[in-house]
C-alpha cells in the first residue's frame, strides 16, 4: 500500500535546484517552504505507514546524508481550510462538523486535534479519511494519528542513534484495539535504550543490516507466533520489548530461527500457543535470564 508522508526536515533549502531536481526523479517529492519550516512531501510503500515511512527514512538518509527529517507534519486545517480544498463552502463544512450533513449512517466527524487562536482543527489525514466515506475524499494514503506519533518516536531514535553511534531502532507494533498499551512500551524503550551498555547486549545477535535493529513492541496477551511474524522472516535476529503486570519494561533479544548462543522457547517448555506474558513470566520466576537470547522457531 502506498502513503503520502509531509515530512518536516533540514538540511535542504527550497532554494538548491539541483537537490530538489533530484528529489522529484528519485522520489516524485516535493519540497516546500511553508511558515518557514521545509516540508518534505514524499510517498512510500510498504504494509502499513510506520513501516513505510521507516523505509523512506533509510532510503533518504542513503541517497541524501544531508538531509535530516525531523518529524511528520500534521498538516493541521480548520474549517476554511478543509472548504477550499473540497471546494465546499464553510457551511457545509460546518454542517460535517455538527453532524448535521452526511451519507446514511456512516461515520462520524473526526475528532479536532486541539484549537488555534479560537478555531477548532484538525489532522487532514484523518479529515481525508472521513471524506472517503463521503465520496469526497482525494484517495490518498496518510498516517493516522496513531501511527503518526509511532512515526515520530521513531525519527526521534534514528536521530539519537546517528548522533551516538549506534544502530537505528526499527519499532514495529500491531495496529489493534491496545495500540495505547504499545505505544506505553515505546516510551519506555526510548528511555531504555539510552543506556549504551544495555544496548550492547541487546544487539548481541547477528543481523542482515548492522545498522538497524528491529523491536517488536508486544503486550502480555500476544502469542509469540504473532511475535515471529511482525520480526519478519527475513529478519535474522531482533528484540521483544513488552511491559510486565508490574509495569516493568521487559527487552529480550531474540531470533526467528536456531542461532548460536540463542536458547529455544521449547526447551523452556513453551509451544506455539504460548504467550509474550508467558515468557516473562519464566523470567521473573528465574527460569531463565530476560537478557538471554531466544530463539522463537518452533521448527
Amino acid at each position: 500500500m502506498e502513503f503520502e508522508f509531509s515530512f518536516i526536515v533540514d538540511g535542504i533549502s527550497v532554494d538548491d535546484e539541483s537537490a530538489v531536481d533530484a528529489l522529484y526523479e528519485k522520489y516524485d517529492a516535493l519540497l516546500l517552504a511553508q511558515s518557514g519550516r521545509v516540508v518534505l512531501v514524499i510517498s512510500g510503500e510498504g504494509p502499513n505507514s510506520v513501516v513505510a515511512a521507516h523505509g523512506l527514512i533509510n532510503s533518504l538518509k542513503k541517497d541524501f546524508p544531508q538531509v535530516s527529517v525531523l518529524r511528520i507534519d500534521g498538516d493541521l486545517v480548520g474549517v476554511s481550510d478543509i472548504a477550499a480544498r473540497v471546494e465546499r463552502t464553510r457551511q457545509n463544512v460546518d454542517q460535517w462538523v455538527r453532524g448535521m450533513r452526511h451519507k446514511g449512517d456512516g461515520p462520524s466527524f473526526p475528532a479536532s486535534e486541539g484549537v488555534v487562536g479560537r478555531s477548532l482543527v484538525w489532522r487532514w489525514a484523518e479529515v481525508n479519511e472521513w471524506l472517503e466515506t463521503q465520496g469526497l475524499g482525494d484517495g490518498v494514503n496518510r498516517p493516522k494519528r496513531d501511527d503518526a506519533l509511532m512515526i515520530d518516536l521513531l525519527i526521534s531514535q534514528t536521530l539519537q542513534a546517528m548522533q551516538q553511534g549506534r544502530p537505528a531502532l526499527e519499532v514495529v507494533a500491531e495496529q489493534d484495539e491496545r495500540v495505547n498499551d504499545r505505544l506505553a512500551v515505546m516510551n519506555l524503550l526510548g528511555e531504555a535504550v539510552r543506556d549504551r551498555n544495555f544496548l550492547d547486549r541487546l544487539q548481541a545477535l547477528p543481523r542482515k543490516d548492522s545498522h538497524r535493529l528491529k523491536v517488536v513492541c508486544s503486550v502480555l496477551l500476544d502469542p509469540l507466533s504473532k511475535v515471529v511474524e511482525q520480526l519478519g522472516s527475513e529478519e535474522l535476529s531482533g528484540a521483544l520489548a513488552a511491559i510486565s503486570s508490574e509495569g516493568e519494561l521487559h527487552l529480550t533479544p531474540i531470533a526467528a530461527t536456531h542461532l548460536p548462543g540463542t536458547v529455544s522457547i521449547q526447551e523452556l517448555g513453551l509451544g506455539k500457543s504460548a504467550t509474550v506474558g508467558d515468557l516473562i513470566l519464566l523470567q521473573r520466576n528465574g527460569r531463565i535470564d530476560r537478557g538471554t537470547p531466544l530463539s522463537l522457531s518452533f521448527a
